[in-house]
């Protein structure tokens, strides 16, 4: 992130004694005379970053929110003295559940949503299938004795995915939001299987794709699956099968990344995900219109877009 986002990464930590208590990763960017802070960078289509608490599980109720209101205090004071920014923004992970500290120093928290699916009990592809709505059912099954092939790529396939989606923008006549060199500095410098490029082919030219970030048990279907040229239900049909492969895997947990956009939700939905809350909590030490504007006017201009969780949505299924 640090070097594509065209900001200053600082990887805040915090300590309780010798021990870690939690991590903070913030970027500064600087407009002319005004300064933004960003948790994650805007423009690489990452949705979601913001604080992680560490060693908090075997604290009582009372200590583990002093010691993390602490932190989290410590973090922004810290960016006041250093940075000082005219505007801060932040996107906190979905298993990030307790915002308080942050609405406690003057920030404006509101909710967002993703989809997830657990994986934990191990579907048959049968038993998957017939967790979904009626259409997506009919669909892969009505087409399961057809010619086509899954499989998981390389650079090339990396390339392939991210023209697309590009291509889906500029027919939208949207900026792009990120680039490929990101993408693949992802997957050479991430661990083996970080980065999972999946491809479905129809004699032997790939129709649609999609990758999958995976970390922890958890895979996250993240850019992807621009509508293909086929009557082939190739993107219901590629999620069919990475859930199938994340299953394979021991992945517990498969999320759709967003579920802010209703005319995207509607097609998410059909897989019957449950909903998970995260947050976006924001501040502004001047008129917070005159400095959210020029967020926007940053975002939407940049030759690297990124719109946090709803673009990102889009982005991820090209629609």
């Amino acid at each position: 992130m640090r070097n594509h986002s065209g900001g200053t990464l600082y990887p805040l930590i915090g300590y309780k004694g010798q021990e870690p208590v939690g991590i903070f990763p913030i970027f500064e960017l600087n407009s002319g005379p005004v300064t933004l802070v960003f948790s994650p960078p805007y423009e690489l289509g990452i949705p979601t970053l913001g604080p992680a608490l560490l060693n908090m599980g075997k604290l009582k109720q009372r200590k583990r929110e002093k010691r993390h209101a602490r932190f989290v205090e410590s973090c922004l004071e810290w960016i006041d003295d250093e940075i000082d920014p005219h505007y801060t923004y932040v996107e906190t992970d979905w298993n990030y559940d307790d915002t308080r500290p942050f609405v406690w120093n003057d920030f404006d928290v509101s909710p967002a949503y993703t989809y997830v699916l657990p994986l934990g009990d191990r579907p048959s592809e049968e038993e998957l299938i017939g967790r979904f709505s009626s259409s997506p059912r009919r669909r892969i099954r009505d087409h399961l004795d057809e010619e086509y092939t899954v499989e998981i790529g390389g650079r090339d396939a990396i390339e392939w995915i991210v023209d697309r989606v590009t291509e889906r923008y500029e027919e939208q006549d949207r900026t792009p939001h990120f680039t490929v060199d990101f993408a693949l500095e992802l997957s050479e410098r991430l661990p083996d299987g970080a980065v999972r490029p999946y491809l479905l082919s129809i004699n032997g030219e790939p129709v649609t794709g999609c990758l999958i970030l995976e970390h922890d048990g958890t895979a996250h279907r993240w850019q992807g699956g621009a509508i293909p040229d086929t009557d082939f239900p190739a993107n219901e049909v590629l999620e069919w099968h990475m859930m199938l492969d994340a299953i394979d895997r021991g992945i517990d947990t498969y999320e759709l990344v967003g579920a802010n956009t209703p005319r995207l939700n509607t097609w998410k939905a059909k897989f019957s995900p449950e909903i998970r809350t995260y947050y976006s909590a924001k501040r502004s030490s001047t008129s917070m219109d005159i400095a959210e504007s020029l967020y926007l006017n940053l975002r939407d201009k940049s030759s690297l877009l990124t719109s946090l969780a709803p673009s990102t949505e889009s982005a991820s299924k090209g629609k």
